[in-house]
């Protein structure tokens, strides 16, 4: 097997773009025509199954399917039909011919050949229509008995005519749908709001006497963060939906918690809509629902990101990304210990004055606005870090 007359004289699809099938961790399908027939050839780091199939759509389900399974260490080649989301139906008869196959370090390897046109075989697709195509893997038991796969299969982000010119194409393992939903709660949970929670706890003294548009600077900044992350977070929930079509069964807790994630956020830009006035004898109960509610929103979200990454429609790679978030959360909390610490260390130098509350609100925002130049480089690395994590996040998912 070999990656030459890719594009030339061979329709390919290879994973990672531009592999060599001869690399342990390439997945590789090839399409040869040869007069009324197409040769075939199809390999990847398997030591369970391989398998690709061709479809209308980008739903597995009335799918023409084509597996090479290991079964006692002899690589069984047959074809199948792929019927909803259950275990494909072998066929009795098989369709194909010059079948050969190896199997070796991890590799699992089979050709064949079969004719462009199976009038004769029912749920065989002819080779020259136009089709998504799907290449799978996963494991399979000794007697050869398949388990379904565990991440998402690749899929051809078009339809393809394998007959056609050739060309040298990749795919997806995961949607586009599925991609941007992860793409904006990332620059929703990881950017925006973590962003705005910062400005709104430690920057009032700093900018309290900055106005921009007719309000306090952080307060504007505050706002303007948080109506982004509700209207990130509002047009990501509704993709999966779309996506699916409907509510997913075998995402587990993640869109259970999703939801729960957006209920919160709603409501917490409504209870910010009807924030009582600064001093409304209801602002402390405010203050309080306020923080709790956006607290539990963002705590329930970092672990709503922790499962959806390892889902298979968003498969990052494993354990990178758990690692990654883990670090994002560290350097969160860092950064909030770091300026929880220099806001106590300023209140200390404050003068305390028991007897006049007035004289002592002075005194505290006063020895506040002292760490401003600190606060603001330390915002800015803040910045900077979230940004990092976020590019690290984007480039992963535009990799999959």
């Amino acid at each position: 097997f070999n990656a030459s007359g890719c594009g030339s004289v061979k329709f390919c699809i290879r994973n990672p773009s531009n592999c060599d099938p001869e690399s342990a961790s390439c997945f590789f399908l090839s399409f040869q025509q040869v007069k009324s027939s197409v040769f075939i050839e199809m390999s990847g780091p398997s030591e369970g199954y391989l398998a690709f199939a061709l479809s209308h759509d980008q739903w597995m389900g009335g799918d023409d399917a084509y597996l090479c399974v290991n079964k006692d260490h002899c690589v069984h080649v047959s074809t199948a039909y792929l019927k909803g989301r259950s275990p494909p139906i072998l066929d009795s008869e098989n369709a194909l011919e010059d079948v050969s196959w190896r199997l070796a370090d991890g590799v699992l390897q089979c050709s064949f050949r079969r004719s462009i046109r199976l009038p004769a075989y029912k749920g065989r697709f002819n080779l020259d229509a136009s089709y998504y195509i799907f290449l799978a893997d996963g494991e399979a038991s000794e007697g050869g008995l398949i388990y379904k796969h565990r991440r998402q299969p690749l899929i051809t982000n078009g339809m393809y005519n394998v007959t056609d010119l050739p060309q040298d194409i990749g795919g997806s393992r995961s949607p586009q749908l599925i991609r941007a939903h992860g793409a904006l709660m990332f620059v929703a949970w990881i950017t925006t709001v973590s962003i705005g929670v910062i400005v709104a706890r430690f920057f009032k003294p700093v900018w309290s006497h900055s106005f921009l548009f007719g309000k306090e600077m952080w307060f504007q900044v505050h706002r303007m963060l948080m109506l982004t992350t509700v209207m990130l977070t509002s047009i990501s929930f509704v993709l999966p939906f779309i996506y699916r079509g409907g509510w997913s069964q075998q995402s587990g807790l993640h869109p259970y918690l999703g939801c729960t994630v957006m209920a919160l956020t709603i409501f917490q830009a409504l209870m910010a809509g009807f924030r009582p006035s600064r001093h409304a004898p209801r602002r402390q109960l405010f203050n309080w629902f306020h923080w709790s509610t956006g607290t539990t929103a963002r705590i329930l979200a970092v672990v709503t990101m922790f499962l959806g990454m390892d889902l298979p429609a968003l498969d990052l790679p494993d354990p990178w990304d758990t690692y990654t978030m883990i670090g994002f959360v560290a350097w969160h909390v860092s950064i909030d210990v770091l300026l929880e610490i220099h806001s106590y260390c300023l209140v200390r130098k404050a003068e305390v004055i028991e007897d006049d509350r007035v004289q002592i609100l002075q005194s505290l925002t006063s020895a506040e606005a002292e760490g401003r130049l600190f606060k603001q480089i330390v915002l800015i690395i803040y910045v900077c870090g979230n940004i990092v994590f976020l590019i690290t996040f984007l480039a992963a998912i535009n990799q999959i």
